[in-house]
């Protein structure tokens, strides 16, 4: 269903991609799947065996790489995570790397997505980052709009610098994860999981141009639709429980501006 120039399936995403979006018709798809740590996620269950996980991953490629466009981006945040027994850490983003490219997709970037609001290890290092791993169909042939997303200079006496430039963000991104506290104030405080927005709404400016369709397959509460929205993108989010499409349609109503579609 459209909510505000937005759309919102509620379904197994797989399921959807392949059935209801058009083929390459996707600029930009940015998600976070499950990392099979046990959240309470409602319909779907966090807690499979470890290669059924994988084949997910395996799958979730080669539907995105039916709906994405020849020159789009594939953005996948995944974080280290313990192993269920031995307590090992796993990089998923390693894992995720080789599912990419054995579903043909190339490593443009791999992001760190650096933040401190997190609890404190006492028996190992504490954890303070996760990857966004930025794939593209075509190594030579994608969007990226450098100078929407410049930052300020971190020299501003340099006379050799542009005055209205700024420089690359760089590959290492300082956004702080949203606490409780903040989905408490948005009443959305059952929700286990969410992107910060500016950290979403910089990848969306960077690969991306207006009017163009973003996609988040496992959209949960809806922040790529709120970015989307906000930067006159057309968003579609899916999500495989029904309670998350209150939560999305709530969010895109009270949080967004959008001057072309009120």
């Amino acid at each position: 269903m459209k909510f505000k120039d937005q759309e919102i399936f509620i379904g197994n995403c797989i399921d959807v991609m392949r059935q209801k979006i058009d083929t390459e018709s996707i600029q930009t798809v940015i998600t976070s799947p499950p990392y099979n740590i046990n959240k309470k996620y409602g319909a779907y269950s966090d807690d499979i065996d470890f290669n059924d996980w994988k084949d997910l991953m395996h799958e979730t490629f080669k539907a995105v790489d039916l709906v994405l466009k020849k020159n789009g981006s594939f953005f996948l945040n995944v974080s280290p995570i313990p192993d269920k027994k031995t307590k090992e850490i796993i990089p998923l983003d390693a894992i995720c790397y080789q599912i990419g490219k054995e579903n043909k997709f190339y490593l443009r970037n791999s992001i760190v997505w650096h933040f401190n609001n997190m609890q404190n290890c006492t028996n190992r290092l504490s954890g303070r980052w996760e990857s966004i791993l930025w794939f593209v169909k075509d190594i030579k042939n994608y969007v990226f709009n450098l100078d929407e997303v410049r930052i300020p200079y971190i020299t501003k006496n340099d006379k050799r610098l542009k005055p209205d430039g700024g420089r690359n963000p760089t590959d290492v991104w300082y956004f702080d994860r949203v606490n409780n506290m903040t989905k408490k104030k948005l009443e959305i405080d059952d929700v286990p999981t969410m992107f910060p927005v500016p950290m979403i709404e910089r990848i969306i400016q960077m690969s991306s141009d207006e009017g163009d369709r973003i996609l988040d397959p496992y959209a949960g509460s809806g922040t790529t639709l709120v970015a989307s929205r906000n930067l006159n993108r057309k968003g579609i989010g899916i999500d495989i429980d029904k309670r998350y499409e209150k939560i999305m349609k709530k969010r895109i109503q009270n949080e967004t501006v959008n001057l072309f579609n009120p």
